[in-house]
């Protein structure tokens, strides 16, 4: 009897392994009520960080888990989810985890115990609400998976038409329709380097977190669209931002009334453009566009002569000289404190430091403009680009004197093409009139490629007509939304991994949200 009794209950473990094993291979969950999403803090040794647990079902009835942690750089994460009758576990295979919980309040939280290699702690989630249009109050801070697919986009005003444009489209997941954004990148190339700063990039993960569908296509000559050759004028921009528009809103998961745009520095200009024909987007997010003219604007730029993706190392270098500076002269101040001399003096002997380097900065930036304006001036005047160039590689060489004659000629090509041409003639004052859609204005402070006391009054007179405009200036924010402290450790070389300012991605998520009306 013992024996037969033992092996009983041998089998029943073994059916009850294969069962558990097969409910993990095949992605069944026993409790239905699990599926949506779950958050959390996780308390860690000198703070704390977000858990989000994310349990969809597929249509074929099987389920996916996926696991996010933040400041862990875990993103979507796979686990295998084992549940029985009264507890499920989670298992982060790919980042060494798990999570056995046990659903309390009703099936409105898990509450259990997390491990990870050393460390084991109590954790409980709670349960945020599901589904394809969630409360605008619920999607503040909320994490939400999603999965990403690669497409191809027809742009009719294409070479090659039938290939279409390659990139990649993240949706939410749950049922649709969803809203929808096309995001646009700054300049004629989206370069995207791996393990550097991009703003999209942040953007993209950021906004298909909030329950939008997010639409980005690598730009023409790059990536997945290298067989189209690169753009040579904006129209060409313009047209393939039309085309991805007509892609999303005819998808059978897109809301195709909640189709907007969304462009960084040039590819905002782009999106104004769109904007001020037929069909308009739903709405439109622009991020430190321009408001003058082309030649204006290229003559303000501190990295007018290097080459798509290169650092300006001239910028890069004043930028660490200020740093330095004002690093010394609150060391100084901290002295004079300890002495003795009064709070006020000391703050304002800082004070007139940064005045010093900001009058510094702003001869620098004076001289320098004047210099390539009168370039720039040479290009639209002298057609024949031979001659042009000859003119541009002269001037370069005398602006940069280290600059090696090959270096000066490439550059002086890449100023005289037809991308570049097409810029220098440009003018949104032309189309900002006939935009009527709901519109956000985005601008930094400091930034310094498109400069905001100079940009946004005219952005704002253009689009006077348009009663649906919100325009937001963000203190101490460069062209790419970068806050000062990630801006300097960047220039310093110290900072590996930059993020978007918090109030850039807030300011956003809360007007797209009421016009998308999740």
């Amino acid at each position: 009897m013992k024996t037969f009794r033992t092996q009983l209950i041998i089998n029943i473990f073994t059916m009850l392994a294969v069962a558990l094993s097969n409910s993990a291979q095949a992605g069944i969950i026993d409790h239905p009520q699990l599926v949506g999403h779950w958050t959390g803090q996780l308390a860690v040794p000198g703070g704390s960080r977000q858990v989000s647990i994310t349990i969809a079902e597929r249509t074929d009835g099987t389920t996916v888990a996926l696991l996010d942690v933040t400041a862990a750089k875990l993103k979507n994460s796979p686990m295998r989810v084992v549940s029985s009758a009264d507890s499920v576990a989670f298992y982060a295979d790919n980042a060494g985890c798990r999570f056995v919980a046990l659903p309390v309040a009703e099936g409105k939280r898990l509450r259990g115990q997390w491990q990870q290699p050393g460390f084991r702690t109590t954790l409980v989630l709670d349960r945020t609400p599901t589904g394809a249009a969630p409360a605008a109050s619920a999607l503040k801070g909320m994490s939400m998976a999603y999965k990403t697919e690669e497409v191809r986009v027809s742009s009719l005003n294409s070479p090659n038409p039938e290939l279409g444009l390659g990139g990649s489209l993240s949706m939410p997941l749950g049922a649709g329709p969803f809203p929808a954004v096309v995001l646009l990148a700054d300049g004629s190339k989206a370069e995207r380097a791996e393990g550097t700063y991009n703003l999209l990039d942040e953007l993209a993960d950021y906004l298909t977190r909030q329950g939008l569908a997010v639409l980005r296509l690598d730009s023409r000559g790059t990536g997945r669209s290298a067989a189209i050759p690169a753009a040579n004028s904006r129209a060409e921009l313009v047209a393939d931002a039309q085309s991805a528009l007509t892609f999303l809103r005819a998808h059978a998961d897109i809301n195709p009334l909640r189709v907007g745009l969304l462009g960084h520095g040039d590819g905002a200009n782009v999106a104004l453009q769109v904007a001020a024909v037929a069909p308009a987007p739903a709405f439109l997010v622009s991020l430190g566009a321009a408001g003058v003219n082309g030649q204006e604007l290229l003559a303000r730029q501190t990295s007018l002569v290097n080459q798509p993706g290169e650092p300006d190392t001239a910028q890069l270098a004043w930028d660490r000289k200020e740093m330095q500076v004002m690093t010394l002269a609150r060391r100084e101040a901290k002295k004079q404190l300890a002495a003795g001399t009064s709070a006020q003096q000391v703050q304002v002997r800082v004070a007139q430091e940064q005045m010093r380097l900001d009058a510094e900065a702003q001869k620098r930036s004076d001289a320098l403009y004047k210099r390539q304006y009168a370039m720039l001036e040479i290009i639209r005047q002298t057609a024949d680009n031979a001659q042009a160039q000859a003119i541009v590689a002269n001037m370069l060489k005398q602006l940069y004197p280290g600059l090696p004659s090959a270096t000066a000629q490439k550059r002086a090509a890449q100023l005289t093409s037809p991308w570049y041409r097409s810029l220098l003639a440009s003018n949104p004052q032309t189309d900002l009139g006939k935009v009527s859609c709901p519109t956000l204005l985005l601008h930094g402070t400091a930034d310094s490629q498109v400069l905001t006391a100079t940009n946004l009054p005219l952005l704002e007179k253009g689009l006077k007509a348009n009663k649906h405009v919100n325009s937001q200036k963000l203190d101490g924010l460069n062209h790419d939304f970068l806050a000062p402290a990630s801006a300097q450790a960047l220039a310093a070389g110290t900072e590996q991994h930059p993020a978007a300012s918090a109030d850039a991605l807030e300011a956003i998520r809360e007007w797209v949200v009421q016009q998308v009306k999740l």
